[in-house]
């Protein structure tokens, strides 16, 4: 299953721009690199800090408080490595004049 996340404008992101989107109880960093939207837990694992406020290294972002770079498209930590557990990421999509975020959940069911 997936939920819908939220959206943000498609122009406000389109240039490699990194925005910050409110998703309860943690916010989410939106982006767009080279045509392809992507989405990633806001707060760096590894101490807290706004991934919104880093900056971007072509498919990676770069944390602006310690400099840990992670992959948009897995949320693996890419250096340095084994420091701290990967980012969650979600699937961004264009829809329309917007960048659509989804999160992916799965259901637990016990009888």
């Amino acid at each position: 299953m997936k939920k819908f996340v939220g959206r943000v404008p498609r122009a406000s992101v389109e240039n490699g721009e990194l925005v910050r989107l409110t998703y309860p109880p943690f916010d989410v960093t939106v982006t767009v690199v080279d045509g392809e939207p992507f989405a990633i837990e806001d707060a760096c694992n590894h101490a807290g800090a706004s991934l919104a406020e880093g900056s971007l290294r072509g498919e990676r972002i770069v944390c602006p408080m310690h400099g840990y770079v992670f992959s948009l498209r897995s949320g693996e930590l890419l250096a340095p490595r084994g420091l701290c557990d990967r980012q969650r990421t979600f699937e961004a999509v264009f829809e329309g004049n917007d960048v659509a975020i989804y999160d992916h959940f799965s259901l637990l069911v016990t009888l």
